[in-house]
């Protein structure tokens, strides 16, 4: 075993300070390939501004060398130090063979700070210089996808999708989530299969079992989204999507149960607690719906749906005292709310405050026969007659189909003549 490899074996023992101070001592007396083996060593186990130390005084014997300006620019990005990791990649030349990996490397900087449109600058002029190559087609494939350009990026992947040199790519994947991006779900589905066959990630079983769901492919949905419960069961976001399949398979218990499973990994997360008091609603289970609702409402108090779906709760209940609590004092610009609050203080005798209410959405409610029934009856009965008898007249002319309305109005009519 020589001095790099015993080196090597005390740092991965965890012997770091002794692993460190053989390096250190090898790169004192070290040959050129020796103090190259130091510095991936360096770099490494993390120790990057020593591993710089030893790439950099190696590039002031060779100032050209295209493969050390790539070691050096690898290590400057782990390190932050992005715009010299630029500086470096820039000095490689046109002709030389690492050329077309220092402009890949140069269109992934770029894109970090913004410049997008000097990144695809960068990757078209290496295609121009080897238009075959297929590390420039991925890159470029992997630009456009990332920029929202799903149809380019589908041109591009589709090119090197089975090509041999990108063995270590899972170049299916990005092709089937291109292909979804673009709303080719069927042929988008054919590439997931592919590329999880290779390997099954997290993110590539999510984003087909959401592709899948486009085209209510629901059987496919569960059992790629149960697949990734077992791989990582804290994955939040799969519990939603595999709560919808079953709900479409009809499954509505199963569908909430599985939104109940999501909470206990993510209670923070309104759009499960949405969709838990919704399927509660389904399975008719007002309090449990409404429990969920609260906790929906606790997380985004400005919620204005959050709210409305507890009043809507209340309603059915004629809990009127529970809706004047929710609604307070607050001022309210959601029509529905108003009609709600309205209601809530027409039925406890607060005939006075309800009248504002009323007024206040009315315009939203013009066309509505529910809402102007309602009004009419209560400007009725408080003393507003004709007011009133106009908006029933409306309502009973909006739903015609309402006998018992229709000749409540006749009465009212003749009433009001005697």
């Amino acid at each position: 075993m020589n001095d790099l490899e015993t080196a090597n074996a005390l740092l991965e023992n965890g012997q770091t300070e002794d692993g460190l101070a053989m390096l250190k001592e090898l790169v004192g007396h070290a040959d050129d390939d020796l103090l190259y083996g130091a510095a991936s060593l360096y770099q490494e186990y993390g120790f990057l501004d020593e591993a710089q130390r030893v790439y950099e005084s190696l590039l002031r014997r060779y100032p050209g060398d295209s493969g050390l300006l790539l070691q050096i620019s690898d290590l400057l990005i782990d390190n932050k130090q992005e715009n010299r990791a630029i500086d470096y990649l820039s000095r490689i030349p046109y002709l030389d063979e690492n050329y077309l990996s220092a402009q890949v490397m140069l269109a992934d900087l770029y894109r970090l700070e913004g410049l997008d449109e000097v990144a695809e600058n960068k990757l078209l002029g290496a295609l121009k210089a080897a238009p075959g190559e297929p590390v420039v087609q991925l890159a470029l494939g992997e630009f456009y996808l990332d920029t929202g350009e799903e149809i380019k990026a589908v041109k591009f992947l589709r090119k090197v999708v089975d090509n041999n040199q990108l063995e270590g790519q899972n170049v299916a994947l990005k092709l089937a989530k291109a292909l979804s991006l673009s709303g080719e779900f069927e042929q988008s589905l054919k590439y997931y299969r592919k590329g999880l066959k290779k390997e099954k990630t997290l993110d590539g079983l999510f984003d087909y079992a959401v592709t899948a769901s486009r085209i209510d492919q629901n059987k496919t949905v569960i059992k790629a989204l149960n697949e990734l419960k077992d791989m990582d069961p804290g994955y939040s976001t799969l519990y939603p999507v595999l709560a919808h399949a079953y709900e479409h398979e009809g499954d509505p218990k199963q569908a909430l149960e599985t939104v109940e499973e999501g909470l206990k990994q993510d209670d923070f997360n309104a759009r499960m607690f949405e969709e838990a008091g919704d399927l509660a609603v389904k399975l008719h289970h007002p309090d449990k719906a409404y429990g969920y609702y609260q906790k929906w409402h606790a997380l985004e108090p400005e919620n204005v749906e959050a709210l409305t779906r507890m009043v809507e709760l209340k309603a059915q209940d004629e809990d009127y005292d529970t809706i004047l609590e929710l609604t307070g004092s607050q001022e309210m610009t959601d029509p529905m709310l108003i009609w709600f609050k309205a209601t809530a203080l027409n039925r406890t005798d607060r005939l006075k405050e309800a009248e504002k209410y009323y007024r206040s959405c009315a315009p939203a409610f013009a066309n509505n026969a529910e809402f102007l029934q309602e009004f009419g009856e209560y400007l009725r009965d408080t003393g507003k007659s004709a007011e009133g008898l106009a908006n029933l007249e409306k309502a009973a002319r909006l739903h015609p189909e309402d006998q018992d309305l229709t000749a409540f109005v006749e009465r009212l009519k003749q009433d009001d003549s005697m």
